[in-house]
């Protein structure tokens, strides 16, 4: 069987899957793009039966450029359509990928006959009108008005989607696709990848924040996540020498803390790059805190999965993110960590002394949390439950 699985981010869980299947007979060809940035999974060889890893090379994506970002998704579907007319997959699993993008594939597999699976990370149109609004209501309006049209026509043309959470059930509903073909499979962390590991390690104390409480986000700070609540928090804490907020992000994300930092003049502030698949597990490690931020309308539309990473490396988090979401409910309901409103200034000081004050609290919090993970996040379940959507869209 020929399974091409495409995942534009280039996000370890998704490459983890690619593995497993691979592992179990199927041929695999794993696509992705550097072009995307963020952090990327480590897309190393390492046995006998491993898959063919595909980086879709074209220029950085312009993220701030409503017209040009149009055209390098649509140059970049035609990439992605190149190689997969050359390979000749079975079946097309596609997520994490622009609209434009992932329309122009699902039609390449609609006129060809191959099935495919829309594994469905985020809403798109919504986020799209959600960021743009906060600048140009009118532009927010029609860009969700487009974008939508595209969003709905590509989920009718996949045979089968996948949802990382029920929460977009309504939406699906609402767009009139139908439900028998949609199921939910809840993203994870590469568990097999991040085990528990000390908090003084060789990354700690390089970065001589093996004596520090350590407040860590890691991953992109774009438009939806809320980069101000880092920056004010660590205001409102800096005259606490014990406190350090370590932000690992890309360039992006750097620019944005750069410019908030020199203004506020603020000392217990890390920015350290995107670490590598092999460094990653002793950087969450050096925390004594997770931080997940969100802007309040995202909580419709984004799970953000750095949160798992966090629960693998058994690690209590700070949520501030709307309650209804996805991460929220389970943080809470695990009691993995303290979930908050997002952009709540005040909140997230309260829950960072609240943690730094109480080590058993933290020692709870962070056991909850890798339970958690080590029930629901091995590879080789979720791989099941792929394999059973898999079959069911080729041979029913």
């Amino acid at each position: 069987m020929r399974i091409a699985i495409h995942d534009y981010a280039g996000f370890a869980f998704p490459f983890d899957l690619s593995c497993e299947l691979s592992k179990r007979g199927g041929n695999v060809l794993h696509l992705f793009t550097g072009a995307s940035g963020g952090p990327k999974a480590a897309f190393e060889k390492t046995g006998f039966r491993d898959p063919e890893i595909c980086n879709i090379y074209c220029k950085l994506i312009d993220k701030d450029n409503l017209i040009k970002r149009l055209i390098q998704e649509i140059w970049y579907g035609n990439l992605v359509i190149k190689k997969l007319e050359k390979w000749r997959p079975d079946i097309v699993i596609s997520g994490n990928t622009p609209l434009v993008a992932q329309n122009k594939i699902m039609g390449w597999a609609v006129k060809n006959a191959v099935p495919t699976v829309f594994w469905l990370q985020d809403l798109l149109s919504i986020a799209a009108k959600s960021i743009i609004s906060n600048v140009s209501r009118p532009i927010g309006k029609f860009v969700y008005w487009y974008l939508n049209i595209i969003e709905i026509e590509t989920l009718k043309k996949a045979n089968h989607i996948v949802a990382i959470t029920d929460d977009f059930i309504p939406f699906l509903k609402k767009w009139n696709i139908d439900p028998v073909k949609v199921s939910i499979i809840k993203n994870w962390g590469p568990i097999e990848q991040i085990p528990v590991k000390n908090k003084k390690n060789n990354f700690s104390v390089k970065y001589n924040i093996d004596q520090k409480f350590v407040v860590l986000h890691s991953g992109t700070l774009g438009k939806k996540q809320n980069f101000r609540l880092i920056v004010d928090t660590a205001k409102q804490l800096v005259n606490d020498d014990d406190i350090m907020f370590v932000v690992a992000t890309d360039c992006r994300g750097k620019k944005l803390l750069n410019k908030n930092i020199a203004e506020k003049k603020l000392k217990n502030i890390l920015i350290l790059p995107l670490q590598t698949t092999q460094i990653y597990p002793y950087l969450l490690a050096s925390s004594d805190v997770s931080l997940v931020t969100m802007e309040f309308s995202a909580g419709t539309y984004c799970v953000p999965s750095k949160t798992w990473s966090g629960f693998c490396a058994q690690k209590p988090s700070i949520i501030a993110v709307d309650k209804e979401n996805l991460c929220a409910r389970i943080t809470q309901g695990a009691d993995a960590g303290i979930v908050i409103p997002p952009g709540s200034v005040d909140e997230c000081v309260k829950s960072i002394k609240k943690l730094k004050n109480h080590k058993s609290l933290r020692i709870k919090m962070g056991r909850n949390a890798r339970k958690y993970a080590e029930k629901n996040f091995p590879i080789s379940k979720i791989a099941n439950a792929f394999e059973d959507i898999i079959f069911k869209v080729l041979y029913n």
